[in-house]
């Protein structure tokens, strides 16, 4: 697969935002933001490894996240969640997508914050509800009102989604021009800093 590095010739050299980048991407966001798939061509777009949080979670588990809510609870969950980032962190430079809580935990936060550039992917709750194919595996989202729950949710987290380095609204935008966003933004990020 062709980066647009190689392919591109007016378009911005991601092979230097590779190059520069010393850290890790950590993508946060509401459950439905498009953290796992722009994270992925994000990922493909700078060669870099691909770590869903959730994913190493459930390997490490063998059971998966509505499970562990069920039977060990959320501040469990909270404590594999903050050690599965920080192994991710020690990996070195790969994007990174967390569960849509992860930055809500100050411990892990913190951690984030410090240790990667964090990138806020945000959405309407609307959008964030079409987006999301089954409420049955969002343990959160049980009930008999998901998009009021999302609501209830995105507000609640509001601040702290607040402390990413950068925040994308994602609202109308495809996964490519999402990632395109992300990327330029990054770029001038890293530029700046």
């Amino acid at each position: 697969m062709h980066s647009m590095a190689k392919t591109s010739k007016s378009g911005p050299d991601w092979g230097r935002l590779k190059q520069v980048l010393d850290r890790p991407v950590s993508l946060v966001g509401m459950m439905g933001s498009g953290k796992t798939i722009i994270g992925k061509k994000l990922a493909q777009e700078l060669d870099l490894p691909f770590i869903d949080s959730d994913a190493r979670i459930v390997e490490t588990a063998g059971i998966t996240i509505a499970e562990i809510f069920d039977i060990a609870g959320e501040a469990k969950f909270r404590a594999m969640e903050r050690d599965a980032i920080r192994t991710a962190v020690d990996e070195g430079p790969a994007i990174l997508s967390t569960g849509g809580g992860a930055i809500c935990a100050p411990d892990t936060a913190e951690l984030l914050c410090k240790r990667t550039i964090v990138v806020w992917l945000s959405a309407a709750p609307e959008t964030l509800l079409g987006r999301i194919c089954s409420t049955g595996s969002r343990p959160l989202l049980h009930g008999d009102d998901p998009l009021g729950m999302l609501g209830q949710l995105a507000a609640e987290r509001e601040n702290d989604y607040g402390k990413a380095h950068i925040a994308i609204k994602t609202d109308g935008l495809s996964a490519w021009s999402t990632t395109l966003t992300v990327l330029s933004a990054l770029d001038t990020h890293v530029a700046v800093t």
